[in-house]
């Protein structure tokens, strides 16, 4: 359970650190997205399109992604974690937060755990979405 905290804590801090090489080695080939909750889009993306995307929209942001209060279920080659997030964004001087709930199914796969599907649940937002250009991507 340890490695699947870690990569979880991995992936919260490649956003900040904008360490979009360390993202993509924690993901899948194919990721499926759900972000219905927030972008209403739910999809299946290349690696390389989710990474690219997250650029986009978060390269001029300052972030600040706080993953806590983690339940993992593990069954042989997959696993589940259920997680608390709060999603801080600054732009010149202006915010935008989210409060939400993640769940992540996670493979098993060349000696290695890695992230297949994300779905995220938005409880609430404040602040100004305008600074948060990915959510003019949908």
């Amino acid at each position: 359970m340890d490695e699947i905290r870690n990569l979880i804590a991995r992936f919260a801090n490649s956003f900040d650190l904008k360490d979009w090489k360390g993202m993509q080695s924690l993901l899948m080939d194919q990721v499926s997205c759900d972000y219905t909750s927030l972008r209403k889009t739910k999809m299946t993306l290349s690696v390389e399109e989710y990474v690219q995307q997250r650029v986009d929209a978060l390269e001029k942001l300052q972030t600040q992604h706080l993953f806590f209060n983690l339940e993992i279920s593990i069954s042989d080659d997959q696993a589940t974690c259920r997680c608390s997030a709060l999603i801080l964004r600054r732009f010149q001087g202006d915010f935008f937060n989210t409060h939400a709930v993640y769940e992540f199914t996670l493979f098993y796969k060349t000696d290695r755990w890695l992230i297949e599907k994300i779905k995220q649940e938005v409880l609430w937002n404040e602040g100004n979405p305008e600074i948060h250009s990915g959510l003019k991507h949908t």
